[in-house]
């Protein structure tokens, strides 16, 4: 009966020990940074060994009794033992205590380290709180701690120091790692629809004391000096401070220095300005996709303020008396409407590409646009090339664009022989697509046309 006891107080106190040392690495873990977590864990068990594992280890060798000479240092193992009968329940239930009161220690000991190093230097408002969830732990379990401290002396009083310190590990993460709330703009939005400015420009800057670094808050003000205060060399110098902040990415730079760009060129009409800012982006991105967009739009943007003014204003056309003179202005006057829309319809894919470089069917449409609406084939050549290195790209659009490629450089650059070999790529390359049926009648009319 004796021997089945100390089994169970064996199992029951082993348990217990188990879920103290779950408890404190779970709550440490919580307690850790994330960056820290991986070393955390390696000192965590190292300390585990040191801590608990030996100690508990040396405590079961001192009470195994090793030779005649070395008895066990408890009574009741001891008694048992040269008594003759079964002595592993008393050994075991002795081994139990030990653990049970080195684990409740080890937890205590623990918690209360992990706890000193995560609220180390924090200051202001998380500091206070901090001392606020351990006034309330003092006052609210001290009773309980005495209590079980009185009732079991010192071997119970890690466990009364961990019903303290456990409640404070749990709840610190809390306090510690609140997460700031993303500035909201909603108020300066509302100001600047009902025409408040000032006050708009005042609700952007208290948004983004809260958070130095938000790119759509400078943004916006860059927006609000440029569009509502008519002061661009404001905006300008606000999106240049974007550009120098270090947590700006390349995407985020592009975009800034891009819309700086339409300001100069729409709202204060310097094309030279407009131009310098997307010179900017070829700078400081060399070699990239973003400083490829870049130099299109630079390409497209007229040389001097007169041909903006011209662009924007076009001249009246007299209108002759001759239907037919008539005609012929009209779809001229059609063809220049045709390709300002055209040109906006460009800048706006250059736009999104320069959010998402990999947009596959704006890239395509800007091609498109390029080569057979403002007749810049060499342009709309070099994004199809950049379409065609994408990877993953299905085999019926990588086919579809060799035929695109192979038709601009029969029709619009007049190199045959260029045209030829692309079509006899896509025959080669994708033999059973509809396009390499539409490359092989190209081919033969090409070889009719040629004899003729």
């Amino acid at each position: 009966m004796h021997v089945n006891r100390g089994y169970a107080t064996f199992i029951s106190l082993a348990l217990l020990s188990a879920a103290f040392a779950i408890s404190a690495c779970g709550l440490v873990h919580r307690l850790t940074p994330e960056h820290r977590q991986r070393q955390n864990l390696r000192w965590l068990l190292s300390w585990f060994i040191k801590g608990l594992a030996l100690p508990v280890s040396f405590w079961a060798l001192l009470n195994v009794g090793l030779s005649w000479s070395l008895q066990p240092f408890m009574p009741e193992v001891q008694f048992a033992r040269n008594s003759g009968g079964p002595w592993y329940g008393s050994f075991l239930q002795v081994v139990g205590y030990g653990m049970f009161i080195v684990s409740s220690y080890w937890t205590a000991l623990t918690l209360g380290w992990a706890v000193r190093k995560a609220t180390a230097g924090i200051q202001g408002e998380p500091r206070s709180d901090f001392k606020s969830l351990c006034i309330t732990c003092l006052l609210g379990l001290s009773l309980p701690a005495i209590g079980i401290a009185w009732l079991g002396g010192l071997p119970i009083l890690g466990l009364a120091a961990s019903a303290i310190l456990g409640p404070i590990a749990g709840y610190a993460p809390n306090i510690l790692r609140t997460r700031k709330m993303p500035p909201m703009y909603a108020r300066a939005i509302a100001r600047v629809k009902f025409g408040k400015y000032k006050d708009a420009e005042w609700e952007i800057i208290h948004e983004l004391e809260k958070c130095e670094d938000d790119f759509d808050g400078w943004m916006m003000l860059a927006e609000l000096y440029a569009k509502n205060f008519n002061d661009v060399a404001e905006a300008e110098q606000t999106v240049l401070e974007i550009c120098d902040q270090p947590k700006t990415t390349p995407s985020q730079l592009s975009v800034a220095l891009h819309r700086l760009s339409e300001w100069h060129l729409n709202l204060a009409g310097d094309p030279d300005a407009a131009r310098r800012a997307l010179q900017m982006i070829c700078d400081r991105l060399p070699g990239t996709h973003l400083a490829h967009m870049a130099q299109l739009r630079i390409n497209q943007l007229p040389e001097t303020p007169e041909q903006l003014r011209e662009l924007h204003n076009p001249k009246p056309i007299p209108l002759p008396e001759s239907g037919n003179y008539m005609d012929a202005v009209i779809a001229g006057r059609r063809s220049e409407l045709d390709k300002e829309q055209a040109v906006e319809l460009a800048n706006a894919c250059v736009e999104k590409l320069t959010i998402d470089p990999d947009n596959v069917p704006e890239r395509e449409k800007l091609a498109r646009l390029l080569a057979e609406r403002l007749h810049q084939a060499e342009q709309g050549l070099e994004q199809l090339t950049l379409l065609l290195n994408l990877p993953d790209q299905p085999d019926a659009k990588r086919a579809e664009w060799l035929t695109l490629a192979a038709k601009w450089h029969i029709n619009y650059r007049q190199d045959i022989d260029t045209g030829r070999n692309i079509l006899e790529r896509v025959i080669r390359e994708f033999p059973q697509s509809a396009d390499a049926l539409a490359a092989r009648r190209k081919m033969q009319a090409l070889d009719l046309e040629y004899r003729g």
